[in-house]
């Protein structure tokens, strides 16, 4: 078995886990008891492997695409829907349901294992806390991600010891959040310092905080506990006192560094690390998420042999922006030509940029674009650009959330933390005042309404849009309303001349916009939208999980 597929620079754990499981290809050698495990700093570390491999696996598809898309950011372009969550027409038995559940308590029960044997082995004492922390923290985040989606998810702090194990019942999201927030502090004074990493890719200090933040945020809305807010103040305001990070002056420059596989940890805090290029059974370790992200083309540079032009790096083309995220953006605000295309390749084998028709509203995502990937892919719709789940630009917008809610209105410190965000994004310098972008006092109501919308500016396609909406409350509403808005933008309108045309807000040549198909454009947009109902405010309890796990004895409200 070829044991050597492309990589890209990764830690020393990464490495040793791969050694130990991707390399075994003989009977169930790659199982290991703990009694004859846990030795030695290799073994830990190849331990510690396994706890941060459900962030990928997860990451690859699942979470970066399928459960946090179907939102005001984009909708699917395919005429025929697939059975999956961001369409809303999914079932208890939807295979990535499924998936991200079993990951996610995957790799809770590898860091339940690791935390109960490491301290057994024979290295720095040191060595054996950071790496405690490490899974202490992945364990909370996990945990976090299932409460997030599932609502009260059985809370598990052991190891699976015996088949009794497995029937658990499920514990209610407020002691689940009050356990991630515990956790997640402990395991902050055990982990490095990013400055001493040196890259994003592994739990550090800062990662810590910010996540905790975020954590803090999603418990006081979801769980509707408004003291909440000032623990997310306090860590997000912790991890800027630090000065440690700042934004990147070019907000292009952020995920040109991500797909040319560069750390920038100034504002790039916490990433999940893809890796391995290869059209075999590792192809999850790739990040699949950029090419649902791209439009659809095949880069025929990249090709297996010159013979047949097989291309080995494409894109999906599966979403189109929504025009309400588009017409979000203000004149001049940079982000909005980068996170979504101003161009369309002139076909799938031709680079060449094919300027957009100015008032086509249904464009490409173009946040994360192959164009600038420099390591030759293999497998033709994964590649190794990391997938971003901290970047401080969130801590600023999260701080000033959260500052805006304990102080009933936006403060110097809450309109300086977005007003950083602002200046990047019209192409100033992000820490010198300027009259004419930044923002001045505002009620707590406006202020949190235009962080709101902030935030899907800054954060498109990150996996946040959907959760935030949700924590919010205004989930059901926003989704509603967007379909209504898309259904109601006629097909043809009259022009200047009193012709009935094509209506230019659909009309791009090449764009392959469903115009006379069925169903029609406006109404192959409103269809996931109207999917939406209350019932999909929770995921459902996979239907694995309730024929295995006896404890669980019923599914979130209109899951049975």
């Amino acid at each position: 078995m070829n044991c050597k597929p492309y990589m890209k620079r990764l830690p020393i754990l990464f490495l040793a886990a791969f050694a130990f499981t991707a390399c075994l290809d003989t009977e169930p050698e790659d199982f290991t008891s703990p009694s004859t495990w846990y030795k030695n700093q290799k073994e830990l570390e190849a331990s510690l492997a396994s706890v941060y491999d459900p962030l990928r696996n997860c990451y690859s598809t699942y979470l970066s695409v399928e459960f946090s898309q179907g939102t005001d950011e984009c909708f699917s372009k395919e005429s025929t829907p697939k059975l999956v969550p961001y369409y809303y027409n999914y079932d208890t038995g939807n295979n990535s349901v499924k998936e991200v559940w079993r990951g996610l308590y995957k790799g809770i029960d590898n860091a339940n294992v690791l935390l109960e044997n490491a301290d057994n082995a024979a290295c720095a004492p040191e060595i054996i806390r950071q790496i405690k922390g490490e899974a202490l923290f992945l364990r909370a985040y996990y945990h976090f991600l299932l409460t997030a989606y599932w609502g009260d998810v059985p809370l598990r702090l052991e190891s699976t010891k015996s088949a009794d194990d497995v029937h658990k019942p499920r514990t209610a999201s407020e002691t689940i959040y009050e356990t991630v927030i515990r956790d997640m502090a402990d395991a902050g004074d055990m982990v490095a310092d990013i400055q001493a990493l040196g890259f994003g890719g592994r739990v550090s200090k800062q990662a810590v905080k910010g996540i905790l933040a975020r954590v803090c945020l999603y418990a006081a809305g979801r769980l509707d506990k408004p003291e909440y807010y000032e623990q997310a103040r306090s860590w997000a305001w912790s991890l800027m006192e630090e000065g440690v990070h700042s934004l990147n002056p070019d907000f292009s420059d952020v995920f040109i560094k991500l797909m040319q596989d560069q750390y920038d940890i100034r504002e790039s805090i916490f990433e999940v690390e893809c890796y391995g290029n290869v059209e075999s059974t590792e192809m999850r370790e790739t990040g699949q998420f950029v090419a649902y992200y791209t439009p659809m083309y095949s880069k025929q540079d990249y090709c297996v042999d010159e013979k047949t032009k097989k291309s080995i790096a494409r894109g999906r083309g599966v979403f189109y922006t929504t025009p309400q995220l588009y017409d979000s953006y203000e004149d001049g605000d940079l982000r909005r030509d980068w996170t979504i295309m101003p161009y369309m390749y002139k076909n799938e084998a031709v680079w060449e940029q094919v300027p957009y028709n100015e008032p086509f509203r249904f464009r490409w995502p173009g946040k994360f674009r192959r164009e600038y990937e420099i390591n030759l892919p293999v497998y033709s719709w994964g590649n190794s650009t990391n997938y971003p789940l901290l970047r401080y630009s969130d801590v600023l917008l999260m701080f000033a959330e959260a500052d805006n809610m304990v102080n009933n209105g936006s403060t110097p410190e809450s309109l300086e933390a977005v007003n950083q965000v602002r200046r990047r994004a019209f192409g100033f310098d992000p820490l010198t005042p300027l009259a004419e972008v930044d923002l001045k006092a505002m009620s707590q109501s406006e202020f949190l309404e235009y962080i709101q919308a902030e935030r899907a500016r800054e954060l498109a396609f990150e996996s946040h849009r959907r959760l935030d909406l949700m924590r919010w409350g205004i989930f059901l509403e926003r989704m509603h309303e967007i379909g209504d808005e898309l259904a109601a933008i006629p097909v043809k309108v009259v022009n200047e001349s009193g012709q009935s045309v094509d209506n230019p807000i659909f009309t791009q040549s090449g764009s392959g916009f469903p115009m006379n198909s069925n169903p029609t454009g406006p109404e192959m947009m409103a269809r996931p939208f109207r999917n939406v109902d209350r019932k999909h405010l929770l995921m459902p309890i996979p239907e694995l999980e309730m024929s295995v796990n006896k404890a669980i004895t019923e599914n979130n409200p209109g899951w049975n």
